[in-house]
């Protein structure tokens, strides 16, 4: 038996192969089947035909998803085929992925018309015209099919090896971020960086594969991407930027740039980013602007890019004093984070990330602070089973947020607690003299503060972070890193909207939310936080 966590839902079209292939991935694993119309019929009574007529779609559906609720209450391994409507809600469908892993299969109109020539039970193809009804209704649900954990064709494919590959999706437990056509997930992994991501990369067929990395990276690491290159069959090339926050800059795009254009890189071409948040931020900015826009992937090098830029397509680079203030959204096409990468990243860089584990928990996750608070030797130790729990943790909480707003329209500002004042610490500092998440910490120290002092935030939950904080070796200390001196750079900030600026505080672990104060009151309060 095949060992997996949490349900196996397999959505797309109708006559796409879920129920066929569903049986047979149960039948590997060794779990329970259900078709999802086949168990409404069975509770209700009557076909999806009669409470198609009876109660119309709206009630057909509304029974639908109270159903896919009550099985997703549990998190019992099982597979569930779903009928190609039952997603279709984005509340549903973003509950879904956050409670089990998503496949969505598809297979090309024609052979739909086929499969379903002569079949009367259903009702959404009683239309004069079958097959302009396919067309119609899969332009209409590109976005519902496209969100998911991962897409699979089964046109012309063998229920065989398309089981093997579904059993395989299912095992690697991924994580989505539904971003609409451009969706992807991200795998929390140890040891086979290369397995995973090379698989990846030859599923996207390139042309040509332009990897970056940085000098340290690849000093230790350099195997590793060659294997990952060796497996993309196509012309390579790699660029290794210096290391480092302060060459995060207009700069750094140029020799990308020229190894794309020396490499004959055309828009079926995919970049490749081994390394650290500067690495993956400058790669995902490059592949958002070579030739308008190509394909990328993610390989976090550091816990700090695989807690926080492995996740949201946020891609920039530095602007003088402006950190990430020239950028584009541009989701990659998958992330690996592979925890083996880790036991090479020096100390401070470490250590320091944990400051946006404790953020990420504080956003969305007690149970991921109580485990930093009483696991605390073996993540200092690096042990990787706990690394894997806290990262997944970590990238569930801010895949969650992401999913919901993509493009930083409301909730997920709420990602930004304690960077407000953070960035403008490691800007005032110089890059290079505070770690990122050296800086994090600081500023997550001003923002619970500052939310005790003006009420939004419990003295005991301030009081419990920064001792943790402490206990881990992070700065607390505002007035020796100049706080009220840093404070002057916040009309710099990318959240600055004319005299005010957006902050995030606390009410308690799991529950933030976001205020507009304005600039000079906070500049006036940094001067005694």
């Amino acid at each position: 038996m095949t060992a997996v966590s949490r349900p196996l839902l397999l959505t797309g079209f109708m006559g796409t192969g879920k129920s066929t292939l569903g049986r047979l991935v149960a039948e590997r694993a060794g779990v329970h089947f259900l078709d999802l119309d086949g168990e409404l019929e069975r509770r209700s009574g009557t076909t999806v035909r009669e409470l198609f007529a009876s109660e119309g779609e709206p009630g057909f559906r509304a029974r639908e998803a109270q159903l896919l609720r009550e099985l997703l209450a549990t998190r019992e391994p099982r597979v569930i085929a779903l009928g190609g409507g039952a997603l279709l809600k984005r509340d549903q469908r973003l509950f879904a992925l956050e409670r089990s892993v998503v496949v969505s299969l598809s297979t090309q109109p024609e052979e739909i018309l086929q499969r379903l020539s002569g079949d009367t039970t259903r009702p959404l193809l009683d239309a004069p015209d079958p097959a302009a009804r396919i067309h119609e209704l899969l332009e209409a649900r590109t976005a519902t099919y496209a969100e998911a954990h991962a897409r699979i064709d089964t046109t012309g494919q063998r229920p065989d090896a398309l089981a093997r590959r579904v059993l395989e999706i299912w095992r690697r437990d991924p994580i989505a971020v539904a971003a609409g056509a451009d969706s992807y997930s991200v795998e929390v992994t140890h040891g086979d960086l290369v397995e995973r991501l090379g698989q990846r990369l030859s599923a996207l067929t390139p042309t040509r594969v332009v990897c970056v990395s940085d000098t340290n990276v690849d000093a230790a690491h350099g195997s590793l991407r060659q294997g990952l290159l060796d497996s993309a069959g196509a012309k390579h090339s790699t660029v290794l930027l210096q290391p480092g926050e302060e060459h995060k800059s207009l700069d750094a795009l140029s020799p990308i740039y020229q190894a794309a254009l020396d490499l004959g890189a055309d828009r079926k071409s995919v970049l490749l980013g081994l390394g650290g948040g500067v690495v993956t931020d400058i790669t995902g900015f490059a592949a958002a602007t070579w030739m308008r826009g190509v394909r990328w992937l993610g390989a976090p090098s550091t816990l700090l890019a695989m807690v926080d830029a492995s996740v949201g397509g946020k891609t920039a680079v530095d602007f003088g004093p402006a950190k990430n203030c020239v950028g584009a959204f541009w989701q990659p096409s998958g992330v690996v984070c592979d925890v083996q990468l880790l036991s090479t990243e020096p100390e401070r860089g470490y250590l320091s990330a944990l400051s946006e584990v404790i953020k990420t928990a504080l956003i969305g996750d007690p149970a991921l602070l109580q485990l930093v608070e009483t696991e605390q030797r073996g993540i200092l130790a690096r042990d990787p089973q706990l690394l894997v729990e806290m990262l997944r943790r970590c990238v569930a909480v801010k895949a969650s947020v992401v999913s919901r707003d993509p493009r930083e329209q409301a909730e997920r500002a709420q990602l930004n607690l304690g960077h407000t004042l953070g960035h403008a610490m490691e800007a005032f500092a110089g890059y290079g003299q505070l770690t990122h998440g050296e800086a994090i910490s600081l500023g997550l120290t001003a923002a619970l503060r500052l939310g005790t002092r003006l009420g939004h935030t419990p003295a005991a939950l301030t009081a419990r972070v920064e001792h943790l904080l402490k206990q881990l070796g992070l700065p607390t200390d505002l007035q020796r890193h100049r706080l009220p001196a840093a404070a002057s750079l916040l009309g710099h900030d990318k959240k600055r909207a004319g005299d005010r600026v957006r902050f995030v505080f606390a009410r308690d672990v799991g529950d933030v939310f976001t205020e507009h104060l304005a600039l000079d009151a906070v500049q006036a309060e940094a001067q005694t936080l």
